[in-house]
């Protein structure tokens, strides 16, 4: 069983290297498309209704209520096993498992997000980013608090909108603690859904938190 244990550790270790820079890369980004507000990239946009407008907001809602209220017990079974588990990774089953995951996230965001937006959010660490380390035997809970989402007030840019979130993070033996987090959602003329998604924040205490949790296991 330790050894057991070692083999999927390692492979957290492994995953967690790459989500830690997904996460510093996210937050310039963020503090960036937040800072900047009148320096949004110009994009070929298409006319902006009131309808579409709302319409575009209760998209980004739907998705922070997906990504800030957790955890997601499905998500979290099915990472493990695409993480290996008591598999070999890259064996016959664990292949399976990956797949599995990735229908459950497409199931999970396609509805909001266009296919290359979801592939561009999931390889950057947008997707489930609060969520991917739940299975430490010290629990944790993640609740949405409150949340803004404002249009960009600049016509060539109509189609971006500005995030504030904020979170309660919770865990056995701590008392609940607030977090503010930021981004932006950029969504295509064409297909009306996001394309681009970023959220996170500046001073990352809230992945501090929760990767914390782990140590000494």
């Amino acid at each position: 069983m330790i050894a057991m244990k070692t083999q999927v550790t390692k492979k957290r270790i492994g995953v967690f290297t790459t989500w830690a820079l997904a996460c510093m890369i996210v937050a310039g980004c963020s503090e960036q498309g937040v800072a900047t507000e009148g320096k949004e990239t110009k994009t070929e946009t298409a006319p902006t209704t009131e309808h579409s407008v709302e319409a575009n907001i209760k998209t980004i809602e739907a998705v922070l209520e997906q990504e800030l209220n957790g955890p997601d017990e499905e998500y979290v079974q099915l990472v493990n096993a695409a993480m290996g588990g008591t598999e070999d990774m890259g064996s016959v089953k664990q292949k399976e498992d990956e797949m599995r995951l990735t229908s459950y996230i497409k199931e999970k965001y396609l509805p909001y997000f266009t296919e290359d937006g979801l592939l561009r959010a999931e390889s950057i660490g947008m997707l489930f980013q609060y969520q991917y380390f739940y299975d430490f035997e010290k629990e944790y809970q993640l609740r949405l608090v409150d949340s803004e989402v404002k249009q960009s007030d600049i016509d060539t840019a109509s189609n971006q909108y500005f995030i504030k979130a904020t979170v309660e993070f919770s865990a056995p033996g701590e008392e609940p603690s607030l977090h503010e987090l930021e981004g932006k959602a950029i969504f295509s003329t064409k297909e009306g859904k996001i394309g681009n998604f970023q959220l996170g924040q500046k001073d990352p205490t809230l992945s501090k938190k929760i990767s914390n949790l782990g140590e000494g296991e």
